[in-house]
């Protein structure tokens, strides 16, 4: 008698999510990634495969790193965009599109030419409530220059403020004058001297400026609640700007871009300024000055924030 043949063997069922494609053995395993993964819309998706990616990091090295997965790989080097990642259907498309989508260099307005705007800058008349924007009050951009304060120069002390619009308008710009003494200005990072903060504004009245342009009429209550017309905030680790100009503002009124997930490493820390900048704009040139960053800046947030 012949010997019994082995019956097959059923093929392992594998449970695919089908936002990233990965794989399980259990169906449990699936729900649990899908509970913890917050797959959405907003994610950066590969044009060719779909794929959602954690981070725009993680969608170059999906399309363009050490190991590109081959047909996307093959079709991104023709067909896309290396700055933004997107994908067109033809080379003319593409053409048109890198025209528009490495800006152009921002204007260097150097450190002693930005004008100097005291504390009778009127907020109401630089405004302009039909910008475009989210929410009636529209968004700005803030930078900070800092420099040090304490024994060794350590304390981080805010010198310098700049406020630039949607429609990169400088809207407000003047030097602060810490609470306490400077020890190190900085100088081949900020470009200031003791010459720049001699006539400088006290940081209160700063502070009470900055709420007045952000608030933009609106009750502090309102703007907790939901916003009113009050103005969005974008700026890059807003978090240390805000602390050290010992100033409080809603968390649903700021976009960070220091704390945004498709703009962070794959391991969820954040990238420098700098390099956000000359990877997704194509800017490098503009940190030869030490404050023309922030034209550039802002070009970089509203390219995020408006697109």
């Amino acid at each position: 008698m012949d010997a019994e043949a082995d019956p097959p063997q059923n093929p392992i069922t594998r449970h695919k999510c089908l936002a990233c494609y990965k794989q399980y053995k259990k169906k449990e395993h699936l729900i649990e990634h899908m509970k913890t993964s917050y797959h959405s819309v907003h994610q950066p998706r590969c044009g060719v495969c779909q794929k959602h990616c954690k981070s725009f990091e993680s969608l170059r090295e999906h399309l363009t790193g050490p190991l590109p997965r081959g047909i996307c790989s093959k079709i991104f080097s023709q067909q896309g965009c290396q700055l933004c990642l997107a994908l067109f259907d033809s080379p003319g498309s593409l053409i048109g599109h890198r025209e528009t989508c490495r800006l152009s260099a921002p204007t260097c307005p150097g450190t002693s030419a930005l004008p100097y705007i005291d504390s009778q800058f009127d907020c109401q008349d630089s405004s302009d409530e039909n910008h475009a924007g989210e929410g009636p009050g529209g968004a700005v951009a803030i930078d900070c220059e800092m420099v040090g304060g304490g024994s060794d120069g350590s304390l981080e002390l805010c010198a310098r403020v700049c406020l630039v619009d949607e429609d990169e308008r400088l809207i407000f710009h003047t030097y602060v004058q810490p609470e306490i003494p400077v020890t190190n200005y900085r100088y081949d990072i900020t470009g200031l001297t003791e010459e720049h903060l001699k006539n400088a504004i006290p940081l209160k009245k700063v502070r009470e400026k900055l709420l007045q342009i952000l608030q933009n009429g609106e009750s502090i209550g309102k703007v907790r609640l939901d916003g009113g017309k009050a103005r969005l905030l974008v700026g890059h680790d807003l978090a240390h700007d805000l602390d050290c100009l010992k100033m409080n503002y809603p968390d649903h009124m700021l976009r960070d871009t220091a704390k945004y997930r498709p703009l962070m490493k794959t391991n969820l820390v954040s990238h420098s300024l700098k390099y956000l900048t000359r990877t997704y704009l194509g800017q490098v040139n503009f940190f030869l000055n030490p404050f023309s960053v922030i034209n550039c800046f802002f070009q970089f947030q509203v390219f995020l924030l408006f697109l």
